[in-house]
C-alpha cells in the first residue's frame, strides 16, 4: 500500500546532500518499481507544518542527486509513505518523483512561538 501525502501546507527543508542508494553488495540501486530504471539517491529532509517539525529519509529516482545546500527550502513532487515489515518491526520508507530548489529560499525555518 503506498500512501499520498499532501504536502502543500508544509514547509521543507534538506538537511544535507543526497546520496546513493546502494544493496548489500555496494552496488548503486535502480529504479526498478516506478519503471524508470533510473539510479536511486536518498537524502534527509526536515518537515515543518502544525507548529511541529519531522526528519525523514527520503528517496528519489534520477539521473543526478538533488544538488541542495543544508536548510534550503524544497518543493516534494508526489510524497509517498510505503509501509513494510521487516524481521517483525514496522517501518515506513518515503519517496518522491522529484525534489527540487524553490527559488531563492535558503533560509532556515524560524522557531515556533511560544
Amino acid at each position: 500500500m503506498d500512501l499520498k501525502l499532501d504536502t502543500t501546507s508544509w514547509n521543507i527543508q534538506a538537511c544535507g546532500d543526497f546520496e546513493p542508494r546502494l544493496d548489500k553488495d555496494g552496488v548503486h540501486r535502480r529504479d526498478k518499481s516506478g519503471g524508470t530504471n533510473l539510479p536511486l539517491y536518498a537524502g534527509k529532509l526536515v518537515a515543518w507544518f502544525d507548529g511541529d517539525a519531522e526528519t525523514f529519509l527520503c528517496t528519489v529516482a534520477a539521473a543526478e542527486p538533488p544538488k541542495l545546500a543544508q536548510g534550503q527550502r524544497v518543493e516534494v513532487e508526489r510524497l509517498q509513505a510505503i509501509p513494510w515489515v521487516q524481521n517483525g518491526n514496522v517501518r515506513v520508507a518515503f519517496r518522491a518523483k522529484s525534489i527540487v530548489p524553490v527559488n531563492g529560499a535558503s533560509k532556515p525555518n524560524p522557531a515556533p512561538p511560544n
